[in-house]
């Protein structure tokens, strides 16, 4: 009996703080779902990439514009990416999906500069905001983002290289 106690004991000392760890998230609090997410991608920098002209702007653009990708690529060891329209993607994947590719860097293929490794640390409940505000925008008809480039290939638009690069010291005159 007593070994069954300790054992009992043993098992919930290890579990109980697994689960309330797990549960432990912290979550927005908005009147909506959608103004919870749309305060996230704010928050979340989540415009700076995937929004034309915020960054420039202060974030004082159209709401035509929100979430629709751009064609400035970032280049880096991975090759170069470019920020997708969410509004399109949204559009034609349902929220199950979108809650696993924002945890599980799309099964492992997501790319970098994309900070996976951040929502995946999200309350699920906030995740699926973000997806119902993007859902909510509708979907828009904007250029075509153009397709990544491979590590050494030369991307075919603008670009920010976010690759490391050591100075060259100078040279001292004597």
């Amino acid at each position: 009996m007593l070994r069954r106690l300790v054992a009992l004991a043993t098992v919930a000392a290890f579990t109980i703080p697994s689960a309330a760890q797990a549960q432990a998230k912290p979550k927005v609090v908005a009147a909506t779902p959608e103004e919870a997410g749309a305060y996230l991608l704010i928050v979340g920098s989540c415009h700076d990439c995937h929004t034309p002209n915020w960054v420039e702007s202060k974030g004082k653009v159209s709401k035509d514009s929100l979430m629709t990708g751009r064609s400035i690529g970032f280049k880096g060891a991975w090759g170069t990416n470019y920020a997708k329209n969410l509004r399109s993607i949204a559009a034609r994947q349902d929220e199950n999906h979108w809650f696993s590719v924002m945890t599980t860097a799309d099964g492992g293929e997501g790319n970098l500069p994309m900070p996976y490794h951040n929502t995946a640390l999200m309350n699920e409940e906030d995740i699926r905001n973000m997806y119902k505000y993007i859902k909510s925008l509708g979907t828009a008809t904007v250029e075509r983002i153009p397709r990544g480039a491979k590590p050494g290939e030369e991307p075919s638009s603008t670009y920010i290289d976010l690759n490391v690069k050591t100075p060259v010291p100078a040279v001292k005159k004597p």
